[in-house]
């Protein structure tokens, strides 16, 4: 009896044992799985010990933005930092702006960097971003407030005036008397930027200072656009039908500037001057089919994208800028100076 209780006991302590091996085994990860794992959490590792800078663009794809966002890609690039590029679909999507703003201070970004939609209504939450001590870079469009770092951009006040000089200079160079009334069209993508608020400052008190007195700027009729360009487009439609002694078409944005181009060359509209802002196909192609007596204000939005990064990565390191408002500066370009140097380097400045 005592016998088979032994055997009995030991049967009984082989099944266990067996159990146990079958439950281990179960349990355990595929070959190859933990090392996976392991270089994973090691690459995330890597990452994590990288600086990582949020870029907050205006409108994705966007002619000039699309510049400024190729200066943050290189400057990253460069400093070997991780780059959070976030964009709209057009200006008008201010709220959704703010929401991307607040999400990078979610994230501890080390350092942000920001084209502002509206200068008003970013004020408070860059000034609340700015008060969480992470670094604030403002690039294109000021905020109404000191509550930044550092900010990249034009002197959008005498890019404005430069801009209606080159105007008063097309309209004469069109043939149009100082006697006879002439009416100046203007549309805008944002009428919250302060950037497009200083040109168009900048422009008017030019033009009161120097403009004949028949000629007229319309504006108490400025359309807004939002940065689409079909409105733009449309909008430059109205105004030739609207305004018989339209002279001349104002752009401060490039957007307006886009629209305004196309619409002229599909009316044909070869008599009336047009100034707009920065470099694109479109606009180059105007100038150079000498058609038209054409000009356009370029800034150097490349170079806004670029030190933006650069100065965001080091304020990250408690290095300060030298200046807090940098003027990148701005160049009328026309049939007459469009294939210099000066400019080609602004228009490609990654060639």
């Amino acid at each position: 009896m005592k016998k088979w209780l032994v055997v009995l006991l030991c049967l009984a302590l082989t099944l266990s044992l067996v159990a146990c091996g079958s439950n281990n085994q179960a349990d355990r990860p595929a070959a190859g799985e933990n090392e996976q794992n392991t270089a994973d959490a090691g690459n995330e590792a890597g990452n994590d010990s990288k600086k990582t800078i949020y870029f907050l663009t205006k409108i994705l794809g966007n002619q000039y933005w699309s510049v400024v966002e190729q200066g943050a890609r290189d400057a990253a690039e460069e400093l070997g930092v991780n780059l959070v590029i976030t964009g709209l679909a057009n200006e008008a999507e201010v709220e959704k702006q703010i929401q991307q703003l607040q999400d990078a201070v979610s994230a501890n970004a080390d350092g942000i960097v920001i084209g502002p939609t509206d200068s008003t209504a970013l004020t408070i939450p860059v000034s609340e971003a700015h008060a969480s001590g992470i670094p604030i870079v403002i690039v294109d469009t000021m905020i109404n407030s000191d509550d930044y770092d550092v900010a990249y951009m034009t002197n959008n006040i005498e890019a404005g005036r430069m801009a209606a000089e080159a105007m008063i200079r097309l309209l004469k160079e069109a043939g149009v008397s100082e006697d006879e009334k002439a009416q100046i069209a203007v549309q805008i993508g944002s009428s919250g930027s302060q950037t497009i608020i200083d040109r168009l400052e900048g422009f008017n008190s030019y033009w009161d200072e120097h403009a004949p007195e028949k000629w007229e700027v319309l504006n108490d009729d400025i359309k807004v656009n939002d940065g689409d360009i079909s409105k733009a487009v449309g909008f430059t439609q109205d105004f030739l039908t609207t305004y018989p002694d339209l002279k001349g078409v104002f752009g401060p944005n490039n957007g307006s500037t886009v629209g305004f181009v196309i619409g002229l060359q599909e009316a044909d509209r070869t008599d009336l001057a047009m100034v707009g802002f920065d470099f694109s196909p479109e606009m180059e192609d105007m100038i150079r089919s000498e058609k038209f007596h054409v000009a356009t204000v370029v800034q150097r939005q490349y170079l806004m994208g670029y030190e933006g990064v650069k100065a965001a990565y080091e304020l990250s390191e408690g290095k300060e800028p030298a200046e807090k408002l940098v003027d990148t500066g701005v160049l009328v370009v026309d049939i007459n100076n469009i294939d210099d140097e000066e400019v080609q380097k602004i228009i490609d400045p990654t060639r």
